[in-house]
């Protein structure tokens, strides 16, 4: 079983009984710091920055990855906490847990419906995470979170206004002492029968009440302010003016994660410089004078030769000042050519390097579109939390986030800069396939209505960034499309044969049209992206040995080739895409669990592999033994 994160309260006692628990990797994505996070006890928010420095003491806990530290300025990453067990006790100690608060904060009797906060009609229980309605003596009634939450785009997040909607037809506004219920007439689920009433004050000869009919539509808030709160960092930013919508409270649009990966290629991967990564917090606090003695002594520990290690500190210095202008564009480049050369590093002292690859030529039947085939037996990618939106997605490059906080588009995870940020690593294994670079090139020239159909999409997707505010730094191109669509194709058929799901692995793109500056990408790596059992057994990396390699791409492009939305699907025009930005791509024949794909299963066209009905261009796949592969 993979390892859990005991999410704690907000008070720092010790011991203390926790309020539920999330998986380490999930602190950085689905339950990372501002979401809310649905527990057996109720709704909860995962803390700042600064709550986690001031409540758990993670020394132990940190990992590094040069390459992305450098990206997003920072010196270190730290894995979430993992709980310690009190002895013979359901409690934990609070500094091995990650501090949460209750949110949102309004709450409902499912008795009587009341609603209201702590205090005020209700109160806080003796596990210290619950709250309970006072109105019925004699039973204790466990309240409940409330449905709906508020946010802008500027990430704040508050609690629905119920006492200004519930008045708001009422001209003298707000009552002095409002008693809030729930009420429905019954007569349907829709949200159009539900209403909130005040019964300490009348509107003409009825209680006070408005329908929540309203509340998702445009324009319902007029009126309303943004408060500017920031329940995660426990502030308030004044001069908010963005206009705020109503959210359900587990909407996945209430959290969008920004996170920003990276893999572990040499020299960084090697066993050398991870022994001087364990050591950074000591050799950083002596004098650079001495580091030799330092590291001839750890040398000594180890029973190695300390000049290993010395390098390792000398690389290690030189890639933190070698990385200070490192995009991302960049950063892919140095791993698509680590990628396409055999890597087998030695052990030292018994720290296994953490990349291994070897290179393979491809099988013959594969060889007029494929180039190389790497076998990625050993693997380690750190993903790292930057920052996260509400709303709509902010997609951002690692170099870029720093900016996108300062313009508002991000939220930040703490008040103020910090050297570190909550990641995750994941260890597994991956195949890598290089494409034909020269025949990807060959079919573009010989179908230029490939070029058109790329630039329909490109437009759309640029239209959709402007209006959504934020840059794109790449172009979608037939390329680009090609290797995106094949990644998703060969994922789906793995899945199916070879037992791993679909949502276990990941896909990473090398896409690059060639400039005067750097060289064309052509390639993607499928590897294991869940860091639990199926990660790491093996069963993946064996695929790319020729005998199996071969007859699963054939199945893949030959599943391709008919879709059971066809002939819908294949027909598809990039002009009908609208938000999808793809051209024929559905549920049916393309489209992944989206911890799966990089795009949000976007920018993919099915005939870029199989041709379209018509006839108009030819798929890069073309046909084998004179057959289409289109049944």
């Amino acid at each position: 079983m993979a390892r859990k994160v005991t999410t704690g309260g907000s008070t720092i006692s010790d011991p203390i009984e926790p309020v539920g628990t999330v998986r380490r990797s999930q602190l950085i994505s689905t339950y990372g710091i501002g979401a809310i996070v649905d527990l057996e006890k109720g709704s909860f928010m995962p803390m700042g920055l600064e709550d986690w420095e001031y409540s758990t003491r993670l020394p132990s806990l940190t990992i590094g990855e040069p390459r992305l530290e450098a990206m997003l300025g920072v010196t270190q990453f730290r894995l979430g906490p993992v709980a310690k067990q009190v002895p013979n006790s359901r409690m934990v100690s609070a500094r091995s847990t990650a501090p949460a608060a209750r949110f949102p904060e309004w709450h409902e009797c499912p008795k009587c419906h009341r609603i209201g906060q702590a205090g005020a009609p209700f109160e806080l229980a003796d596990d210290g995470s619950r709250l309970t309605c006072l109105a019925h003596s004699g039973s204790r009634v466990y309240t409940t979170p409330v449905r709906f939450v508020v946010a802008c785009s500027h990430g704040h997040l508050s609690d629905f206004p119920w006492e200004w909607w519930a008045h708001r037809s009422r001209e003298a506004g707000v009552c002095d002492n409002p008693s809030l219920y729930l009420r429905s007439h019954g007569r349907s689920a829709s949200l159009a029968d539900l209403f909130v009433v005040c019964n300490s004050c009348r509107t003409g000869e009825r209680p006070t009440s408005e329908s929540l009919g309203s509340a998702f539509s445009r324009g319902a808030t007029q009126g309303y302010v943004c408060t500017g709160f920031r329940p995660w960092l426990r502030d308030r930013e004044a001069g908010c003016d963005e206009d705020v919508r109503v959210l359900q409270r587990g909407a996945s649009n209430v959290h969008f994660p920004v996170v920003c990966s990276s893999l572990s290629i040499p020299p960084a991967s090697e066993a050398a410089m991870q022994i001087v990564q364990e050591m950074r917090s000591t050799l950083d606090a002596v004098p650079a004078s001495t580091i030799p003695d330092v590291l001839s002594g750890i040398a000594r520990q180890f029973g190695i030769p300390a000049e290993p290690l010395l390098s390792a500190w000398r690389t290690l210095r030189a890639l933190e000042t070698g990385h200070d202008h490192l995009t991302e564009k960049i950063a892919r480049a140095e791993e698509y050519a680590a990628l396409c050369e055999d890597r087998d590093d030695p052990v030292i002292a018994g720290v296994v390097p953490q990349f291994m690859n070897q290179v393979l030529e491809p099988p013959s039947g594969l060889a007029p579109w494929f180039d190389l085939v790497g076998a990625v037996s050993r693997l380690r990618e750190v993903r790292a939390i930057a920052g996260f939106s509400r709303i709509e997605p902010h997609p951002v490059t690692a170099e870029n986030v720093a900016e996108a906080i300062r313009q508002g588009n991000v939220s930040p995870l703490s008040r103020g800069p910090k050297n570190w940020l909550p990641a995750a690593e994941i260890r597994g294994e991956g195949i890598f396939l290089r494409f034909n670079g020269v025949a990807i090139d060959g079919w573009i020239e010989q179908n230029p209505v490939l070029e058109e159909r790329a630039v329909q999409l490109d437009a759309q997707s640029a239209a959709i960034a402007a209006r959504r505010g934020y840059a794109r730094d790449y172009r979608i191109t037939p390329r680009l499309l090609l290797v995106h669509s094949f990644s998703h194709a060969l994922i789906r058929q793995i899945s199916i044969e070879c037992g791993y799901s679909s949502a276990a692995l990941r896909e990473r793109l090398y896409v690059a049209e060639e400039t005067d500056e750097a060289q064309a990408m052509h390639g993607v790596l499928i590897y294991t992206g869940s860091p639990d059992s199926e990660g790491s057994l093996g069963g993946l990396v064996r695929l790319a040995s020729p005998e199996l390699l071969e007859p699963i791409v054939l199945r893949t492009l030959e599943g391709a080739g008919w879709c059971g939305s066809d002939p819908v699907c294949l027909e598809t025009e990039p002009t009908q895409a609208g938000e999808r930005v793809s051209g024929a791509a559905c549920h049916c024949c393309l489209l992944l669990p989206e911890t799966a794909c990089e795009k949000f299963n976007r920018e993919l066209d099915r005939t870029m592999l199989v041709g379209d009905t018509m006839g108009t261009y030819d798929g890069f796949f073309g046909e084998r033994e004179g057959r289409s592969w289109r049944f």
